[in-house]
């Protein structure tokens, strides 16, 4: 009958709100009181005494965990703001990275362009070479064939030149006794 007594006087502690151990050395004051049932007031006392020493302890541990907790969350607090700020700080950072490559694309864009003219420019000179071309091979056939006929008349000139020579012998040829006779006979 006694440990039901206990057991019930236990859990009606519990429900109070009184902690585990705390209950239990309780019950076992009450069990003890109830045994001897020689236990006077001041030993009641005594042992309210203890109870209350060991709630104050115990509240005091539960006390120390809530500033501990408070700590805790303070410092949670405190590294999520220090996240938040880096976090901000790389995305800063990116987007300035962004806008540097996004300059160097357009600069990129305006060097393609610059050689699309270059090569039209030269796709322009290569048409005027390739005219210059034809036109010297044009100019290669008429020198050409301005070889050939410089060739025919410098030997007909060669042939002429000859018959001139003799015609210079024999026009010396009568000239010199025509000369001999007019310096003889004046």
């Amino acid at each position: 009958m006694t440990m039901i007594n206990t057991h019930k006087a236990y859990l009606a502690l519990q429900q109070a709100g009184v902690a585990d151990k705390q209950a239990e050395v309780m019950v076992e004051i009450f069990a003890e009181m109830q045994q001897e049932n020689s236990l006077t007031k001041i030993d009641l006392s005594q042992a309210m005494e203890g109870v209350v020493r060991m709630q104050h302890a115990t509240n005091n541990r539960i006390d120390s965990v809530v500033r501990m907790q408070h700590a805790t969350n303070n410092r949670i607090d405190n590294l999520e703001q220090r996240f938040d700020h880096f976090e901000k700080d790389v995305t800063g950072q990116f987007q300035t990275i962004y806008k540097h490559f996004e300059k160097i694309d357009e600069r990129f864009e305006k060097i393609d362009e610059r050689f699309e003219k270059i090569d039209e420019r030269f796709e322009k000179i290569d048409q005027r070479f390739e005219k210059i071309d034809q036109k010297f091979e044009k100019l290669d056939i008429r020198l050409g064939a301005m070889d050939q006929r410089m060739d025919q008349n410098f030997t007909a000139l060669k042939k002429d030149s000859q018959w001139l020579k003799g015609i210079l012998m024999a026009i010396v040829c009568t000239m010199i006794p025509a000369t001999a006779k007019y310096m003889f006979m004046s």
